[in-house]
């Protein structure tokens, strides 16, 4: 019976200490605030004292709701986000499938690397920037919808020419016509494979006015360097003589000439797209 006294004393006594430190963790910033109210004048007791230690544990429990609240937030912000890419990326695998479907393997690969230039361009500081000029100036969306059109209709030629090798007995007339629908899907493939060829030339030289524009950046930068030791070092060595300087950088010239090149290119893409739909 003693030890059992023993024990439920030394339980409550587990507890007060626990609940104590608790009410500690709790309520130090009202203790902290009323104590350095006291110190600095205020009467104990006062409103000012309660006005003090209030605020400063109303600040501390803001911050234990806070601070919770913005794991949670942060938390659900990356499952959101990973939920986001794994839908892109379900949606895309359908979306290439499809293609599959539509296109054939080949010419979903032709459209993948036309839809991958076309991306390239959008995302280009070229771009970005109006080296290439107007937007509309490097819209390739009706050429994907030509590429588009140009490998479907060969692939249903394909479909359906597939089913000959299982036929017997053909005329001369059904012969022609299998002959005239190799020679129709030989023409659509290589008309689809000079326009992504030049979409991708495009998007080179896009690729290659961004890289003349981050050599103009760093060609400055060393310019601006430059100037400064010839600042700091020009009048040690050479007194009040004139210092050397730099020749002009031909970056903008190499700018130039890309950006005309893409405009050269854009309008044999754009013709070629003409006279397939004139065809």
């Amino acid at each position: 019976m003693g030890a059992k006294k023993d024990s439920d004393d030394g339980a409550l006594l587990a507890f007060g200490i626990v609940a104590f430190v608790a009410f500690l963790a709790i309520a130090w910033p009202y203790l902290l605030g009323t104590w350095m109210a006291v110190q600095l004048g205020a009467g104990n007791p006062s409103t000012a004292r309660s006005v003090v230690g209030w605020i400063l544990e109303s600040l501390w429990l803001a911050g234990l709701v806070a601070v919770p609240t913005l794991a949670w937030l942060g938390k659900k912000r990356q499952q959101d986000e990973a939920r986001r890419k794994q839908d892109a990326a379900r949606r895309l695998e359908m979306l290439k499938q499809q293609r599959k479907r539509e296109f054939g393997p080949a010419g979903a690969r032709l459209y993948e690397q036309a839809d991958g230039s076309v991306s390239t361009i959008a995302a280009s500081e070229a771009a970005r920037t109006g080296w290439l000029g107007d937007p509309a100036d490097f819209d390739f969306r009706a050429d994907l919808e030509t590429i588009a059109a140009t490998l479907r209709r060969a692939e249903k030629i394909r479909t359906v020419t597939a089913d000959a090798s299982s036929i017997r007995d053909f005329n001369q007339s059904d012969k022609q016509m299998l002959r005239d629908a190799e020679l129709e899907i030989a023409k659509l493939q290589s008309s689809v494979k000079q326009r992504v060829e030049l979409i991708g030339k495009c998007a080179q030289q896009a690729s290659d006015i961004d890289r003349a524009l981050r050599e103009e950046r760093e060609s400055d930068v060393m310019a601006k360097r430059r100037e400064d030791l010839r600042g700091r070092l020009g009048p040690i060595l050479y007194g009040s003589q004139k210092l050397p300087i730099d020749s002009p950088s031909e970056s903008v010239d190499v700018v130039t000439a890309r950006a005309a090149a893409f405009h050269e290119l854009k309008a044999l893409v754009d013709k070629h797209r003409l006279d397939a739909t004139g065809d």
